[in-house]
């Protein structure tokens, strides 16, 4: 099953790489592709994040406020770092 980076790729292929996305469907090896991929940004990201986590420290508190903002500042950071990265022409569309 696809997460949002793989959708998101499907989408950045069928509309600016018509021709591959085809050539794909044709081949019938779209899904094991868009799998290949998703795990790929997956894994940028979980790296993205470690790195982020190391270099933005955690608060010292235990507001869940103050550690739910901390949390969402390091995972929207990650994702649009691996979505600049996978599909920077569909980023327009993503925040839309």
């Amino acid at each position: 099953m696809l997460s949002k980076y793989g959708i998101l790729y499907s989408k950045y292929l069928e509309e600016y790489k018509p021709i591959t996305y085809q050539e794909l469907i044709m081949n019938g090896t779209i899904n094991d592709f868009l799998e290949l991929k998703d795990k790929e940004f997956n894994d940028l990201r979980n790296s993205i994040i470690m790195e982020l986590k190391n270099k933005y420290k955690k608060p010292n508190t235990d507001s869940f406020i103050e550690l739910s903002q901390y949390n969402n500042f390091i995972y929207n950071i990650a994702d649009e770092i691996v979505i600049w990265t996978s599909c920077p022409n569909s980023i327009k569309n993503y925040i839309e």
